[in-house]
């Protein structure tokens, strides 16, 4: 169901948390504008200090481009603090985004957003947890709507959804807002020209790539310098592959080039390259710089457009340059767009950092990885099936070291967005990643394998998990003793095509003689330490939000952290760990804190921890030697067991969960804490708000922080679910008050209950209060209902007077106006469950005292009154026993009072416990509940 504009919003956020402590400066003012809708606002966004807006520069103009492929969004003006900023359209596979970037000096800008043809019927900005409906404002006409961005949330990005919401139902395209910070001009090298135009400037330190590649390929143009992979000996000669001998000798064939536009091209068929490519332009820049490493430590990118096989680093240590360290800088206009691929198996990231350390890449230019075309088989690109080709994604950090990564945008990645392998020491600081495709395998972040990998401030659009990790080895697929691969050549039987396998071998080697290591090692060691930070993250169709642990090869993966992190719109799953498949992953810590995920798509609960059981596992040698397993910890390689142990700690901290779904699960953790969970917006203080199921846990707690700034124990039982009142009274028959901020409780005299009461000027008022019962695993030995007093009518009535609770399970099937549906959403007194009280039939409160708390008649002029607070309970056992015997999913229970002259009673209900109109005095811990003792 789309909800009004952020209507779940938690109505008390965590702290502002800024994603970059750095202050930026601005670069340069240079950008398209559009023009700027006159606006009629029902409301404005608060006062606030002249904010400085940034532009971006038309993505690939200069260098001899003129035009940008990027399209102005014909759906949404938008203006930031006053000032137009383009949106583009992302439509390469489908039309799931229009994105808006610019700089600016506030985390807290005023967005104004312009639908010239569309009516907006509703609005919902993410991540919702801090964008309730309240902090969005929409014009009279219905065409222009108004925020400001969160500072709560502490992001640089928002997506906003209209007529539309996150289970991608309808209102395509959405709207991303990316807000990065003015950038620190210390980033920015020296960009003057060297004196001889080669590009290279030996006195600032800066080989300028665009002067130095039109130079290289004047000279070396590639119609020249590209050659034909030559046959070579297959490393699988003389070895039997699933049944099929290869024979002694066996060469891969002779390669050749072939045209641009052919398509699925395989190894050793290469596509000839374009005259303006660049690939071998960069390598020639690269070893330019290793070659004078006391005077050149910059790569720098101008505006314009490039076209090559990725930023490809292999093999540079920029700790032998001037300072210690490379910087590679990309100028804002600068679009840097992957070619084609050479051939279907073919490895070419967006970037790829290989075997390199000590590498710095700023700057707001925009890294293409073309993956839709790259994977569009039909009429552009290769096949992409596991066993055909490399896995490779948008930026890529393979067995590297002292890696940082500052603003980068990565767009259209081939598979996962950002990834890091056997890398130690990475930092990403406000990368965006804008991949808002159906593409297979585009994760977020998935940070395979690693050591001290920090991310801080990440914006993702893809279609798979927002953060993955412990993945090892994705290309296994494509490895020559890989199952797939021989299927695809039919090996084994009377058909084998053993040319044809031979040169997958072929292409496989080739990419792993280039990286220096092989498929199967791409991920050979612990992780650990993988720290991630103010993120928000959307997908399309698939995928977890954290997904920790599928295939890891035996390898341990510690101490992950998760702070500020927001996912949208998975439709897999929240917080998912594997313990399988063979061999085991080790998890030893996983803490999420101060988060929050979209539930709207899941089918099952958004928690599903999967530890170890006390079993052994088994590394065999062949594993080891051949696939890439963890290694013998004594180094002898021989088989070793380890045992399959639990989760060491998994903690959750102040988690929002966006709308309750199945049970969770939590299996083989030796301590797991959940604390100050919500769930719909609402604090967890029932186990029926977040139900669970366990096996294997050494110790659980679960607690939230109450009112009064105590730590309590969540209770077993159940938060309601629905209440209301209904009214006997001429002017309240027909009123459903299902929102009301109290429940009422007036006894006619008609019924125990006052229920018989029909006709006349009777006044009485009874409540209706419904429970879930699904986290229920067997009866409960108690049950006790909770209701918290707030006062009573008349102050005629002496404080000392006393009254009881009468509680009754009813039906919404079986109601008074003859029909069959009376729910609590709708329920009036003319249309409520009919039932008839008696003394064997009704559960008694204690009696209790009316007190000296008034509350005076009408709906709304009691919000701010005074609350009495007492708790006033009713033994309710048997109903619930009943209600579970008969596999009742709810238990509904109507709720009177005795009676006595003029005792009107008033209890908190569940919309004036909890939410941004709550009673002034109300706390959460009033919702009417249910405990349990099992």
């Amino acid at each position: 169901m789309i909800r009004p504009a952020g209507g779940d919003a938690d109505p008390n956020p965590v702290p502002a948390r800024r994603s970059s402590r750095v202050k930026r400066f601005i670069a340069a003012a240079a950008g398209a504008t559009i023009t700027a809708a006159s606006l009629m606002l029902t409301a404005v966004g608060p006062a606030q200090a002249a904010t400085t807006v940034h532009t971006y520069a038309p993505t690939g103009v200069g260098g001899g481009t003129t035009t940008s492929p990027d399209v102005a969004s014909t759906k949404y003006q938008v203006q930031v603090a006053g000032t137009p900023v383009q949106a583009v359209q992302y439509t390469q596979n489908g039309h799931n985004f229009d994105i808006a970037r610019f700089a600016s000096d506030s985390r807290t800008p005023t967005i104004t957003v312009t639908l010239p043809s569309t009516t907006i019927d509703t609005v919902n900005v993410y991540p919702a947890r801090y964008y309730p409906s309240s902090s969005i404002s929409v014009s009279a006409d219905k065409h222009t709507l108004t925020f400001q961005m969160s500072a709560a949330a502490g992001l640089n990005q928002a997506i906003v959804m209209v007529n539309g919401d996150s289970t991608n139902a309808t209102g395509q395209p959405y709207l991303a807002v990316v807000n990065d910070p003015l950038e620190d001009p210390a980033q920015r090298p020296d960009t003057t020209s060297a004196p001889d135009g080669s590009g290279v400037n030996l006195q600032t330190g800066v080989l300028n790539f665009q002067e130095f590649a039109a130079k290289y390929l004047a000279a070396h143009p590639n119609s020249a310098a590209q050659k034909a992979p030559a046959a070579t000996t297959s490393s699988m000669a003389g070895k039997t592959v699933n049944g099929t001998a290869i024979p002694a000798g066996q060469q891969s064939s002779a390669g050749s080039l072939v045209s641009a536009s052919s398509v699925n091209v395989r190894y050793p068929k290469v596509r000839a390259m374009a005259a303006g490519d660049v690939t071998y332009a960069l390598q020639a820049a690269l070893d330019t710089i290793k070659a004078n490493p006391t005077a050149l430590n910059t790569l720098y990118f101008p505006n314009g457009t490039y076209v090559w096989s990725g930023l490809l680093v292999n093999g540079l240590d920029g700790g032998k340059l001037k300072g210690g360290k490379l910087k590679i800088y990309t100028d804002e206009g600068a679009l840097l767009k992957n070619r084609i691929q050479a051939y279907m198996e073919a490895f070419e990231p967006a970037i790829g950092i290989i075997n390199s350390s000590d590498i710095e890449i700023d700057g707001r230019g925009v890294f293409d990885g073309n993956g839709v075309a790259n994977y569009n088989a039909s009429s552009s690109g290769d096949l992409h099936d596991a066993y055909r080709s490399q896995h490779q994604g948008g930026v890529m950090v393979m067995h590297s070291s002292d890696i940082t990564f500052n603003d980068t945008y990565e767009r259209n990645a081939k598979q996962w967005n950002y990834e890091t392998h056997s890398a130690n020491r990475v930092t990403f600081n406000n990368i965006k990643a804008l991949t808002p495709y159906r593409q297979p395998w585009i994760d977020g972040t998935d940070f395979a394998s690693g050591q001290d990998i920090t991310a801080n401030g990440v914006f993702t659009l893809g279609n798979d998990d927002a953060f993955a990790s412990g993945h090892y080895n994705p290309s296994d697929g494509f490895t020559p003793l890989a199952t797939g691969v021989w299927n695809n050549f039919q090996l084994g039987t009377s058909s084998a095509d053993v040319q044809g396998y031979v040169n997958a071998v072929a292409a496989h080697d080739t990419v792993a003689d280039d990286l220096g290591f092989d498929n199967y090692h791409w991920d050979n060691a612990d992780s650990k330490n993988i720290s991630v930070s103010n993120t928000l993250n959307w997908s399309v169709a698939a995928g977890n939000a954290i997904r920790i642990g599928w295939s890891s090869y035996g390898y341990r993966l510690t101490n992950y952290s998760f702070d500020n992190f927001n996912s949208v719109s998975p439709a897999a799953g929240g917080i998912f760990t594997h313990n399988s498949p063979n061999p085991y992953p080790r998890i030893q810590s996983i803490v999420v804190k101060n988060s929050s995920i979209d539930t709207s798509r899941f089918t099952k609960g958004p928690i599903g921890l999967n530890g170890g059981n006390g079993s052994t596992q088994t590394i065999t040698a062949d594993q080891q030697a051949t696939y890439g397993y963890a290694p013998n910890p004594d180094g002898s390689g021989a088989a070793y067991t380890y045992t399959r142990a639990p989760i060491g700690t998994f903690t959750l901290d102040n988690v929002w969960f966006s709308q309750q779904n199945t049970s969770s699960s939590l299996n083989g953790t030796t301590n797991a804490t959940l604390n100050n969970i919500r769930v719909a917006g609402r604090l967890v203080e029932y186990t029926s708000q977040l139900p669970l199921t366990t096996s294997g846990i050494g110790t659980l707690t679960s607690t939230y922080t109450a009112a009064n700034g105590q730590t309590q124990n969540v209770r077993a039982g159940a938060l309601t679910s629905g209440d209301t009142w209904v009214g006997a009274w001429t002017g309240d028959q027909t009123k459903n008050n299902s929102s009301d901020l109290t429940l009422i409780t007036r006894n006619t005299g008609v019924g125990l209950m006052g229920e018989q009461y029909t006709t006349g000027s009777g006044d009485g008022k009874l409540s209706y209060v419904q429970f879930p019962l699904t986290s229920l695993t067997k009866a409960p030995t108690q049950a006790t209902l909770h209701l918290t007093y707030v006062g009573h009518r008349y102050s005629s009535v002496p404080s000392t007077d006393t009254d009881q609770l009468l509680v009754q399970p009813v039906s919404d099937t079986t109601c008074t106006g003859g029909g069959t549906s009376c729910p609590v959403n709708t329920m009036t007194w003319q249309n409520r469950p009919s039932f008839t009280a008696t003394a064997s039939s009704v559960a008694k409160s204690a009696t209790f005292t009316l007190g000296s708390t008034l509350v005076p008649e009408g709906g709304g002029t009691h919000q701010g009154n005074a609350i009495d607070g007492r708790d006033i309970t009713v033994d309710i056992t048997s109903f619930v026993q009943d209600a579970y015997a008969a596999k009742q999913a709810t238990l509904l229970l109507a709720v009177g009072n005795a009676g006595g002259t003029n005792h009107e009673l008033r209890f908190v209900s569940s919309e004036g416990a909890t939410g941004s109109g709550k009673l002034t005095n109300g706390t959460a811990e009033m919702a009417p509940g249910v405990t349990v003792t099992p």
